[in-house]
């Protein structure tokens, strides 16, 4: 495919990212030791990413691509769920003079984007702009300081980055609209190179530099590296991508087995039955196509004992393997991998049974937790001594009909942890004075925005009111009944920061069938963009939720019309996984979701006498399943 596309564009400067040397072009990822911006003009420029992963890096370094007339970016591997790369042009400028934009599919899994200008216009903005479509066009920022990147491979710690400054290796870094280039300079491959500019970089090994050859020790699975530095802690390792390296797609029922991690012509290849499903870049750096690859496997078991690339790029796999939730497991963690993380370490260690299909999934969640949270863009910034960002507050909205619930619902908002939450709770047609709410309050022992609605006020106006006098970034809608697990708060912002979806929020996958006391595991397709998710888990931008003007003043099927209207404006629903939930189940009349009890009887996975959460759940005193 590469020689066609450059054939079919003979006269283009060609730019090459996530490719092994094809013999033609510049790469990206390989011949930046001392990175120059464009400046002669091009009519053509060919960019040719390997993945939707790689053109990110692409788009890092955008500002290193001339001005052209046409620009073609090619993607070859991209996973199914992607949607069609369709860049969207704003008003600025450097878009007025496009005459002519196609997006196109020439065989599976390969994009084209193929942009004209009316005049030369700098290329790096459209791939930034292809970049961003197959991202769904969230904006590309990253919570840090403005960055410099000097250096072979220093594009992987700011990965769709387009504000970075690339700089030589040498340096100074240039500076950019009268004002310093950078705040912080992140420099690889600096051995023969003195630093000329003013700053101090933040130096950083390349693979090649932490290879086996390099450190003296080929294989090395037991073995102290020379430098215990080299690989001491997380912040030695560029970051995983979280924008396209993460759970979606995620399969909990697997259709093949468990492969082995091993080398395979100097690299770690994902090996099942002898044959090799993935082998991974000699970076280490894990793509989305990589993954989409591995998701009907059963796990991946390491085999530590065999020479691959180096340990740097053996750690870099398997922080992305998982941050994408793949089932990793292993024996003993040699020392020179504790740059995982201490979390990572023990539960890729814990010998999960991955036969069991729920222990697999919650094996993946807690996997998927440590990983996003340790080796993160945004976490390894902060690593890095960037200040840390915030975190965002927010406002649960309480509704309810029952005083003697009050208590129960507030002990599942007391649960949250690793969070920052207020509550504004509803009482429709309850007094706060009645003596079950009044207790319930007072053991609470927090602040709570108490509002009181006339019984006659219809449902979707009191939850407005309620929202209209929360302060969060986030409006979470819980229920009075329903049981929430620990994290379900934190994993459903952990999932809206991968996903970049307006409403988060997962299905009622476990239920509890109050009535006939019993608990049903359905089956259900979770970490994906979806039209639905359960009322009692709506996670919604504060901003999307005032563009919509909330919920509609109904007195039955608010969540559905709410989400209908979501979708109906341009946003996206993402689903995460459902084991940290429980939706309870009575009879129909007691609900405003009046599907009858044997609704939850189909599709089930599994079921169980009496009530039986998942261990995610961590409900004491309930016999865990």
């Amino acid at each position: 495919m590469i020689a066609q596309l450059v054939a079919d564009l003979p006269k283009a400067r060609v730019f090459l990212v996530g490719i092994d040397r094809a013999g033609t072009g510049v790469d990206l990822d390989r011949d930046l030791l001392s990175p120059t911006a464009g400046d002669e003009p091009a009519d053509e420029v060919l960019v040719i990413a390997r993945t939707p992963a790689d053109l990110r890096r692409a788009a890092t370094l955008h500002k290193l691509l001339p001005e052209a007339r046409r620009v073609v970016v090619a993607v070859l591997d991209t996973p199914a769920s992607h949607p069609a790369p369709v860049p969207t042009p704003t008003p600025a400028h450097r878009w007025r003079s496009l005459s002519e934009l196609r997006v196109h599919r020439p065989k599976d899994r390969v994009w084209v984007v193929d942009a004209r200008f009316s005049k030369h216009t700098p290329a790096g903005r459209t791939v930034t702009a292809t970049a961003r479509a197959f991202a769904g066009h969230r904006l590309d920022v990253i919570a840090a300081p403005a960055a410099a990147l000097a250096g072979i491979g220093a594009a992987d710690w700011r990965p769709g980055d387009p504000n970075a400054t690339p700089a030589e290796v040498g340096g100074p870094v240039p500076e950019r609209v009268g004002a310093p280039g950078s705040d912080v300079v992140l420099r690889t491959g600096s051995e023969d190179h003195p630093w000329e500019g003013g700053e101090r970089p933040v130096e950083r090994p390349t693979a090649k530099a932490a290879s086996w050859e390099r450190l003296g020790r080929p294989g090395g699975a037991d073995v102290p590296l020379p430098d215990p530095e080299v690989l001491a802690r997380p912040s030695m390792i560029p970051p995983v991508d979280e924008r396209l390296v993460n759970p979606q797609g995620f399969v909990t029922t697997p259709s093949r087995g468990t492969a082995v991690l091993t080398e395979r012509d100097g690299r770690w290849a994902a090996v099942l039955d002898g044959k090799v499903v993935v082998a991974f870049a000699e970076s280490g750096g894990v793509t989305d196509a990589d993954v989409g690859r591995l998701r009907q496997l059963r796990g991946v078991e390491v085999d530590w004992q065999h020479a691959h690339s180096g340990p740097l790029a053996a750690v870099r796999v398997l922080a992305g393997l998982a941050a994408a939730g793949v089932p990793l497991v292993a024996r003993s963690v040699p020392p020179w991998a504790r740059a995982l993380g201490e979390p990572l370490v023990e539960l890729i260690e814990s010998a999960p049974e991955l036969s069991d299909e729920l222990r697999r999934e919650e094996h993946s969640i807690r996997l998927r937790r440590a990983a996003l949270r340790t080796h993160g863009v945004a976490a390894r910034w902060e690593q890095l001594g960037a200040p840390p960002a915030a975190p965002p507050l927010t406002s649960v909205l309480l509704t309810t009909r029952r005083a003697d619930m009050v208590g129960f619902a507030l002990d599942q908002i007391a649960r949250q942890r690793d969070v920052q939450l207020e509550v504004i709770l509803a009482l429709h047609g309850v007094s706060a004075r009645h003596p079950s709410v009044a207790e319930a309050l007072r053991r609470f022992g927090r602040y709570v925005h108490v509002y009181e609605a006339p019984v006659e006020k219809i449902f979707g106006e009191v939850l407005n009111e309620a929202a209209a006098r929360a302060s969060g970034a986030f409006l979470l809608k819980m229920d009075d009944d329903d049981w929430y697990g620990p994290d379900f708060l934190a994993d459903l912002l952990l999932a809206h920061s991968y996903s970049g979806a307006q409403v988060v929020g997962t299905v009622p996958e476990f239920v509890y069938l109050a009535a006939i006391d019993v608990t049903v595991h359905r089956r259900q397709i979770t970490e994906q963009i979806t039209s639905f998710v359960a009322g009692g888990t709506i996670l919604v931008e504060r901003s999307a939720f005032q563009a919509l003007g909330g919920f509609r003043p109904l007195r039955r099927s608010v969540d559905t019309q709410f989400q209908e209207a979501m979708q109906a404006a341009g946003g996206q629903i993402y689903r995460t996984h459902g084991l940290g939930y429980i939706l309870r189940r009575g009879p129909a009349a007691n609900h405003t979701w009046q599907e009858p009890i044997g609704t939850f009887l189909q599709r089930n996975r599994r079921q169980w006498r009496g009530f039986r959460p998942s261990t995610l759940m961590e409900l004491e005193g309930s016999a865990q399943l």
